[in-house]
């Protein structure tokens, strides 16, 4: 999946490369400088064979009832907690509202707003009538987590896909349909989607379900496939162009700016599913790692997501 983006995009060097490569040089001197008041032999074992190396994701404590580490560069997980365990999505199922979105219509598309998208649960800011290129209404949602775009992009999606003439609300539910068809296709076999939000159903149901690994592995289908949408919701604030005014997306993930190297963002709260994140970040000079959060508070999944990605740093540079 993310391999293919990680090869396509590993010329591109960000500003923020020289502040974050200043600050886990020091990181990385910090945790290998010896210890002077401890004696070198203090690190052997008996007989003189070398003891273990410390994992550094045993210390980790975490609010989240599963969490998954993946190493994209070497195609492997570096920490796992209950990942295969289903649990509910919230936002984060936005992701696959626009990479099902983008796998259909170019992202040049007109999209209307209209009454059903405004009446979805918060306010974003949105008008009826108003028109929004795709691409722009896709970097809007993700980083906004609008459920007024997600609804108004797949009853415009789901209308232009359907045979005959039909009502928003079957337009929605053909749409949503396509991000399950979707789901299968990239091997997400316990994701499931029954809107195109994330927002609960009702007090028993969630909107959409999937793991923890899973979830990563979302979200590097949607880096490989569409970079220039998901890479902007790294951005803590991002002003985007309506056909009437200009919108300031205001990103729901409040520490994009504690994060090293951020390439890619997408938080997730409901009263079922609790805090979600998942994240994706560059550990080195080109080295992507995903981080996914499931079943935290609404702040314990920044605080989660971030002590995994300092175990990551420690675990990369002692291995």
């Amino acid at each position: 999946m993310i391999q293919k983006w990680y090869e396509q995009h590993s010329h591109i060097i960000r500003p923020e490369y020289f502040f974050w490569a200043a600050t886990l040089c020091s990181f990385f001197f910090l945790i290998s400088a010896p210890n002077p008041t401890v004696p070198s032999t203090a690190v052997a074992a008996v007989g003189g064979v070398t003891a273990p190396k410390e994992n550094p994701f045993d210390s980790v404590s975490l609010s989240a009832k599963a969490a998954y580490v993946y190493d994209v560069k070497a195609g492997k997980p570096l920490f796992a907690k209950n990942e295969d365990e289903v649990l509910p999505l919230a936002s984060v199922t936005k992701i696959m509202t626009a990479a099902t979105a983008l796998s259909f219509l170019p992202e040049t598309t007109y999209i209307t707003i209209d009454a059903e998208a405004i009446r979805a649960e918060g306010n974003s800011g949105l008008t009826v009538g108003e028109r929004w290129l795709l691409r722009n209404l896709l970097k809007f949602t993700l980083i906004e987590s609008s459920n007024d775009g997600a609804v108004a992009v797949s009853s415009s999606v789901g209308g232009i896909l359907a045979t005959s003439t039909q009502s928003n609300e079957e337009s929605r539910a053909l749409f949503v349909g396509e991000m399950n068809k979707l789901s299968e296709l990239i091997g997400l076999s316990s994701t499931r989607f029954l809107n195109e939000s994330g927002l609960d159903l009702d007090t028993e149901r969630a909107g959409a379900y999937s793991t923890a690994k899973e979830t990563s592995h979302m979200l590097a289908y949607g880096l490989e496939k569409f970079p220039s949408i998901f890479s902007e919701t790294r951005w803590s604030e991002l002003l985007l162009a309506g056909d009437r005014e200009d919108h300031e997306a205001k990103n729901t993930n409040k520490e994009t700016d504690t994060f090293p190297l951020l390439i890619a963002s997408k938080t997730g709260y409901t009263d079922l599913a609790g805090g979600n994140l998942v994240i994706a970040f560059d550990a080195g000079f080109n080295h992507p790692i995903i981080v996914s959060v499931l079943g935290s508070t609404i702040d314990g999944r920044f605080t989660d997501a971030e002590a995994l990605v300092w175990a990551a740093l420690a675990y990369l540079q002692n291995n």
